[in-house]
């Protein structure tokens, strides 16, 4: 989202939007999905913003979703027998 120099309201940058949620760590992709919910939770937001911060909200959730699926791929975990093994086989 982007704020408008006009009126503060957020519009929606599709572009950059994404490229920003890629490139952002997932403790950044956390505290800024905070941030949504403390706006959205105010009572002055206006309907379009909500939607607008609620649909950023589950952009940053598939973002962190496809980053935590990435990590547990490469991890590896030890076994009852103590080989390393795939997180997902143990």
């Amino acid at each position: 989202m982007q704020e408008r120099p006009d009126n503060g309201r957020l519009e929606p940058d599709t572009n950059t939007q994404a490229e920003a949620i890629q490139e952002q760590s997932l403790e950044e992709l956390f505290a800024e999905a905070e941030a949504l919910i403390g706006r959205m939770e105010d009572p002055d937001i206006s309907l379009e913003e909500a939607f607008a911060a609620y649909e950023q909200g589950m952009k940053m959730i598939r973002a962190c979703n496809r980053r935590i699926d990435q990590v547990e791929q490469k991890m590896l975990v030890m076994n009852a027998e103590g080989e390393l093994v795939p997180f997902a086989e143990n």
